[in-house]
């Protein structure tokens, strides 16, 4: 049996100089081995770098250290932005499914949590067949935690829109999945504009879809993993789903549809800005990255301006700059700003 032995950030350097990495500034190399780990960024983020020989990676010529560390960077603040895009998703769905069962069931919780209420589909585990959904929620009530505890003894009852915020979103897409026909048809007329062309069936399909692939990414990001080439399990189970594409592509189309266009805008511009990052300091990554991600990437220089100067900026925080606003850099110099002294060198 292979063991695995300790090193030190300095034997780290040492082995990946030998496997041909192209290391630029080892005191700052260093650093980020000490803060991030060698396993999260290196061995995370090296594969569209490297070759492997005689049963070692070695890294292709010209690649740097600090192009695998931006790689890094872009997939986490990716999966910061997706923590945050799926964490508003929630409340917006959560939200939505309340309405719903409120409006049909009423707001008493020996009302709406009544069986009869909904399918019973067949789940391959308890805790998200209708049983074990319906058990989770009674158990939630009992609590004397707010707002639930609240609503209990001044009411009496705690409605949906109280209940739905202590379980997990998990628990609330597998819920939804359990609702009758009538129910998801006034579910999808909430997050669905009209004018979205597929029938009202392959609405319900497109939103169990979406939902499950939200789920996927969501879990994904909250242990850690990789964001950026994730390919989600769950496959679009309606026809025209040819139109879609696959990837991080996929969550962004779908989130598109809805008509809550918050979660979507977010992520995207995330997406814009950190691709704009790495792409203008390392445009071999451009190809690459367009596959995996399944987009077109078209790199352009973010710089920030603000209407009380006439300077562009690099930095968003730079000393002085106030209400900074993102511009193209080609669009900065159109406008006649020049770049500032202090920032752009």
């Amino acid at each position: 049996m292979s063991t695995l032995e300790y090193a030190s950030t300095d034997k780290q350097i040492e082995k990946l100089k030998k496997r041909n990495l192209i290391i630029r500034n080892e005191n700052s190399a260093q650093r980020v081995l000490t803060v991030y780990g060698y396993s999260n960024v290196i061995k995370s983020y090296r594969d569209p770098y490297v070759i492997t020989k005689d049963n070692q990676k070695f890294f292709r010529s010209d690649v740097t250290f600090e192009q695998v560390f931006s790689l890094y960077t872009l997939d986490k603040n990716l999966r910061i932005a997706v923590m945050a895009s799926m964490l508003d998703l929630e409340e917006y769905i959560k939200e939505t499914a309340a309405d719903v069962i409120a409006q049909s069931f009423g707001t008493n919780q020996d009302q709406y949590l009544q069986f009869r209420n909904y399918q019973n589909k067949r789940k391959s585990k308890y805790r998200f067949t209708l049983t074990g959904i319906l058990e989770k929620l009674r158990d939630t009530l009992e609590t004397d935690k707010e707002p639930i505890y609240h609503y209990q003894t001044k009411y009496g009852i705690v409605p949906p829109w109280i209940l739905f915020k202590s379980v997990y979103f998990s628990t609330i897409v597998n819920f939804i999945d359990q609702l009758k026909a009538p129910q998801k048809n006034m579910m999808i007329k909430k997050l669905y504009p009209s004018s979205l062309s597929l029938s009202d069936t392959d609405k319900v399909k497109l939103m169990m879809d979406t939902l499950f692939i939200a789920l996927e990414y969501r879990n994904t990001a909250a242990h850690g993993g990789r964001i950026y080439n994730y390919q989600c399990n769950r496959e679009l189970n309606f026809p025209g789903n040819e139109q879609f594409t696959k990837g991080f592509s996929l969550l962004l189309h779908l989130l598109n549809l809805i008509n809550y266009q918050a979660p979507f805008q977010y992520l995207n511009r995330v997406l814009d800005r950190e691709l704009n990052r790495h792409c203008s300091a390392f445009p071999q990554d451009i190809t690459y990255l367009a596959k995996i991600l399944d987009i077109n990437i078209t790199s352009h220089q973010i710089v920030w301006t603000s209407a009380t100067s006439n300077k562009y900026h690099a930095n968003q925080h730079c000393s002085g700059l106030k209400n900074a606003k993102q511009l193209d850099l080609e669009k900065a110099r159109q406008l006649g700003f020049t770049p500032c002294k202090k920032c752009i060198h």
